[in-house]
């Protein structure tokens, strides 16, 4: 559960700027639902706020599940970049970037990120148990908030279904990591024409095994649903509002 609880939660995403794209400070409120054959239950909330001055992107992700078991799963993400236009595809330069992961007890679900054993981060600090695994989710999570510029910024009426946008993504300790954007088709979701389209980042060099599907608002470019399939059922984030 602790899996599909961190799974639900990084369906979100991070990112930067760039001369024609507006992004002004806004927060969105995103449902989590779980899905197995009949069974569909809600999961949680999770908050986003994205606001852009200038050339300089920053994004925020603050997410926290019902209780669990005998926990809360809870993270706070930051990411705070740049982006460089040229001829080809946009690059993305981080200037900043951390995740928060932490799982209070659900009798008393504080957040609590003053006290290292009581948080992990993406950059290794904290001493809570945390597995690899959850931890690669933090750090994608983070990553995925500059999908809110991207699908701004992309023209998609320009694109054939199945055409691919490739970015580059510059970390501050040097790694570039990889973000491959597929634009499916035009699509409807809840009587709004949508552009659906998916998206898979890499991860210390690795392409993630469970690409995102996003159908996104053709008036406003907002995320109106992720969703994406794992081993152990259906995950969609879904826009409140």
């Amino acid at each position: 559960m602790r899996q599909l609880l961190l799974s639900v939660l990084i369906l979100v995403f991070t990112y930067t700027s760039s001369a024609g794209v507006t992004l002004p400070e806004k927060t969105l409120c995103y449902e989590a639902r779980y899905h197995y054959g009949f069974v569909k239950i809600y999961a949680g909330n999770a908050y986003i706020t994205v606001r852009l001055d200038a050339d300089r992107f920053t994004g925020t992700l603050n997410g926290k599940s019902i209780p669990i078991g005998h926990r809360v799963y809870a993270i706070s993400d930051t990411l705070i970049a740049t982006i460089a236009d040229g001829s080809g595809p946009a690059k993305e330069n981080v200037i900043y970037e951390n995740g928060w992961y932490t799982k209070p007890p659900a009798r008393r679900p504080t957040i609590d990120f003053t006290n290292p054993s009581k948080y992990r981060t993406i950059n290794g600090e904290g001493t809570l148990d945390a597995s690899s695994g959850t931890m690669e989710a933090v750090a994608i999570s983070t990553d995925m908030l500059a999908l809110f510029y991207y699908f701004k910024d992309i023209d998609f009426p320009s694109l054939a279904a199945g055409q691919k946008t490739d970015i580059a993504i510059n970390l501050p300790d040097g790694d570039v990591q990889q973000l491959i954007i597929v634009y499916e088709d035009d699509d409807n979701y809840n009587g709004r024409d949508t552009y659906r389209v998916n998206f898979t980042y890499s991860y210390h060099g690795v392409m993630s095994k469970y690409p995102v599907t996003v159908q996104l608002d053709k008036a406003t470019r907002l995320p109106l649903l992720f969703s994406t399939d794992i081993r152990i059922g259906h995950i969609e984030l879904i826009l409140k509002g």
